[in-house]
């Protein structure tokens, strides 16, 4: 019995988990580049084997459910949002079924993001956090707001070519985590690669990759599960009373 009310605690756990995840996932469903999380739930014996058979997630994280014996992955989903048209300027999407990222100067060094909502401070292209845009030669510096990006990724301020999107991309996603600010990091040292053949829009935005109705279908079904091992506690504790309650006594 004591079993029982272990394993149905283990999946109210993750359950609970799970929620916080596709929570976090519709409270961004209008962050411009934000990626899908999902949550990977496993004991540890059986983490490879449910990694390699998930398909299209990417690992980003992991971390141990506290004395539960269970491993819970949180994994981003990297494919491609869909593009809003916005007409400003500052307003940069990649069209690339998710490959690349844009590449930024953050005050703890590079970083990358799907999240093409700049704006200009002091002549710069900069993010919500102030962190630069990287081009091929440095940050990107221009006069004003009328600059033109065309589908290339090449930088115009007027007529001249003043820089070029310097685009990364990673041999494996699995290798990035989360940072912030829409960001990505590596989890350790690798080095990005230069996606050369890029497809730029100017006055678009991508949006978050989560499907709405998806998600929430996620959650009532996750409810549905939690609530079940409510029961199987519920079960249990009283089988486990019954148990001490009348065990031992005798028959006059």
């Amino acid at each position: 019995m004591l079993d029982g009310m272990k394993t149905a605690a283990q999946g109210m756990l993750s359950m609970m988990a799970k929620q916080d995840v596709t929570s976090q996932n519709l409270a961004n469903v209008s962050t411009p580049g934000y990626r899908k999380d999902t949550i990977l739930i496993s004991s540890f014996t059986d983490v490879l084997d449910q990694e390699l058979a998930y398909e299209g997630y990417m690992q980003s994280g992991v971390s141990s459910a506290p004395n539960t014996g269970m491993k819970t992955y949180t994994a981003s989903y990297f494919n491609q949002g869909t593009l809003s048209m916005t007409d400003r300027s500052c307003d940069l999407a990649l069209d690339d079924l998710g490959k690349g990222f844009f590449t930024v100067e953050t005050k703890e060094g590079k970083q990358f993001t799907r999240n093409g909502n700049f704006r200009l401070k002091d002549g710069y292209l900069v993010t919500a956090d102030g962190s630069k845009l990287l081009g091929k030669k440095g940050p990107i510096k221009v006069s004003s707001a009328d600059f033109k990006v065309d589908d290339k990724g090449r930088v115009f301020d007027g007529d001249k070519q003043v820089n070029e999107l310097l685009i990364s991309t990673f041999d494996d996603n699995r290798l990035l985590t989360k940072s912030g600010y829409g960001n990505f990091k590596p989890v350790k040292e690798i080095k990005e690669k230069i996606l050369d053949n890029v497809s730029v829009k100017q006055g678009y935005l991508e949006m978050a990759n989560v499907n709405v109705l998806s998600e929430m279908v996620e959650m009532m079904s996750t409810m549905r599960a939690f609530e079940a091992g409510q029961k199987v506690m519920q079960s249990e504790d009283q089988a486990l009373s019954k148990s001490a309650n009348e065990v031992g006594k005798v028959r006059g």
